[in-house]
């Protein structure tokens, strides 16, 4: 009873502390969610497929999900957070234009069917935090406020056990809890799940161990540990998959540049960002035109209010749509 109590609380802060203009915004991409609208339809006009090719240019996507008559937050969040059917078409461009390994292919298959139905270590891929020198892990956030949001699977799962709340310690409540049960009755006589992860640099492998969860006054995630014995924690660990993603380790300053002179999420609502500090370290094999990116400092985090991972596509505009974003608020917007 407790944990739904926080949540509704934790929903009131968060909304209060917005914007009308991101208010307006948000339910804008919410009413999408379930848009079935053609990957080259926006609003109420036709145009051509996004997708243009010429005999000099066979892996760019031309960007058409942007209308010059919406404001700047409405440009945003449409760039930021596409809908489900949007996403999925530039994806669909992306497998039939461009040249990938079968293990991008089955990446970017698997990319389409991204959901909070599913435990997010069965996605796709997933972000990697490091919350303090000893502790990393995979994190999932909880769906607050908004009917057409599924209940994530790990809030599902965790509602399957009886946890006392109250028996919770007050120094214990800014830290991750975890219980063994949770993923002992998902994988019962199985092996926990093998995951790889990335960093800067490189691709490893390790398999996950346990699911906890972070309840604080101003936040709110689940997280999964994963063995850490042969991993060195000061390395720039940033995404983890299930799948073997082939990369080009490389910067792309064009990319940057466009990521930081975008509109920040500060001009429409009162929360910081630092979304526009993110930079690219990795190109997606088999493209010319999509890229890894993320905003954290390492070995810990002690600059930015949103660490953030992300998979962007740069169109033939010059403009970054966003086909995964994830971000974790260490700022405590709720409490703002």
């Amino acid at each position: 009873m407790f944990f739904y109590k926080f949540c509704i609380l934790f929903t009131f802060l968060l909304y209060s502390c917005q914007s009308d203009t991101i208010n307006n915004a948000s339910k804008n991409v919410a009413e999408n969610k379930k848009d079935t609208t053609p990957f080259h339809k926006i609003g109420d006009e036709t145009k051509k497929s996004s997708a243009v090719l010429d005999s000099n240019k066979k892996n760019t996507v031309k960007d058409t999900t942007i209308q010059q008559d919406f404001t700047d937050c409405e440009k945003y969040w449409k760039l930021h957070f596409p809908t489900d059917s949007i996403r999925i078409n530039y994806l669909n461009e992306i497998l039939k234009i461009n040249q990938l390994s079968e293990n991008n292919q089955k990446f970017i298959t698997q990319l389409k069917n991204v959901s909070s139905s599913k435990l997010v270590v069965d996605n796709a891929i997933f972000p990697i935090f490091r919350s303090n020198k000893s502790q990393i892990g995979v994190l999932a956030f909880p769906n607050y406020g908004n009917k057409n949001d599924a209940v994530t699977a790990e809030t599902k799962l965790l509602e399957n056990i009886n946890i006392d709340y109250n028996l919770i310690k007050p120094e214990e409540y800014d830290k991750v809890r975890f219980y063994p049960q949770l993923l002992d009755s998902v994988y019962r006589g199985k092996e926990k799940p093998a995951i790889y992860y990335y960093t800067n640099k490189e691709r490893k492998k390790t398999r996950i161990k346990d699911l906890g969860i972070l309840l604080a006054d101003c936040t709110e995630y689940f997280e999964y540990s994963f063995d850490t014995r042969n991993i060195n924690l000061s390395d720039t660990i940033l995404f983890g998959s299930p799948f073997q993603i082939d990369l080009i380790y490389e910067n792309n300053m064009k990319v940057d540049s466009l990521i930081k002179n975008e509109i920040t999420p500060t001009h429409c609502f009162d929360c910081p960002s630092s979304s526009h500090l993110s930079k690219t370290f990795a190109r997606l094999k088999g493209t010319t035109n999509i890229y890894f990116v993320f905003a954290d400092t390492f070995p810990l985090n002690n600059e930015l209010d949103t660490p953030s991972r992300a998979l962007v596509l740069l169109t033939d505009e010059n403009t970054i749509i966003y086909l995964w974003n994830k971000e974790i608020d260490l700022f405590g917007c709720p409490c703002l």
